[in-house]
């Protein structure tokens, strides 16, 4: 049995008011609705500061989530939860406004700004890291200055990729053409080049003497352009492997 309920607010007809507020014996309170916790609220929960700064709780079929909203009636921040997406957004509305996280004493651990994320108070743009991802490439080729061409018949190819930093890890099984001189180039990095940068061979089977060398770069503003001095000593061997490690800045 309820304990009090209000039916009427001043102004207004009873029909259109019915149970705005009511107080359940359980020490329940429901505004707009019969209350089923300590405090049961059908609509939006507003809190106005002294300036006019609100937090707002609201919720719909697809959004639960808090809005806090400036003394000028812009929305600057948001926490909701997605309920169709399964996912929590936190969102600072306003471009430069950042989103911080702290430790005792509010010491800055790490923060989301709009170049990406920083650490331990660090807010440089050049400093935020705006990326990391991983997986394979293919479609890899070479090709040599002068001569016939290269035939790749395998490849296993893949990437690590934190901020402009890139990874590569390459391994080609090909037959090499005959009568090819010069340099050749490798071609299909995943990821442009911004500058000239050295790439190590690991290994290849072309004679004993040849293993663990160097010799290709990576050239600027390309993803294809990786060169190596070929000679003739490297004419006609079949089943010619090339494993490489790769470690380069893209734009």
């Amino acid at each position: 049995m309820s304990k009090i309920t209000v039916t009427t607010i001043a102004g207004a007809t009873s029909g259109a008011d019915a149970n705005k507020v009511k107080i359940e014996s359980g020490d329940q309170l429901g505004v707009g609705t019969t209350p089923t916790h300590p405090l049961t609220v059908n609509g939006q929960i507003k809190s106005i500061g002294a300036n006019g700064e609100t937090v707002q709780l609201q919720t719909s079929s697809q959004y639960t989530g808090l809005s806090f909203v400036g003394s000028d009636g812009t929305r600057d921040a948001i926490i909701d939860y997605d309920h169709t997406g399964g996912f929590m957004t936190v969102k600072a509305h306003t471009t430069g406004h950042n989103i911080r996280f702290t430790t005792g004493g509010y010491s800055e651990r790490f923060r989301i700004t709009d170049n990406g994320v920083t650490f331990n108070g660090d807010t440089a743009a050049a400093n935020a890291l705006d990326d990391y991802e991983e997986g394979t490439f293919s479609g890899v080729g070479m090709s040599a200055a002068s001569g016939g061409a290269f035939t790749i018949t395998s490849e296993d190819n893949a990437y690590v990729k934190i901020g402009k930093f890139v990874k590569v890890r390459i391994k080609l099984l090909m037959n090499t053409p005959s009568s090819a001189s010069g340099n050749i180039t490798l071609s299909g990095l995943p990821f442009t080049a911004n500058g000239t940068q050295g790439m190590y061979i690991v290994y290849n089977n072309q004679s004993s003497s040849y293993n663990y060398d160097g010799g290709f770069f990576v050239e600027t503003g390309t993803t294809n352009a990786v060169k190596y001095s070929y000679s003739s000593s490297y004419q006609n061997v079949t089943g010619f492997q090339i494993w490489m490690e790769a470690q380069y800045i893209t734009t």
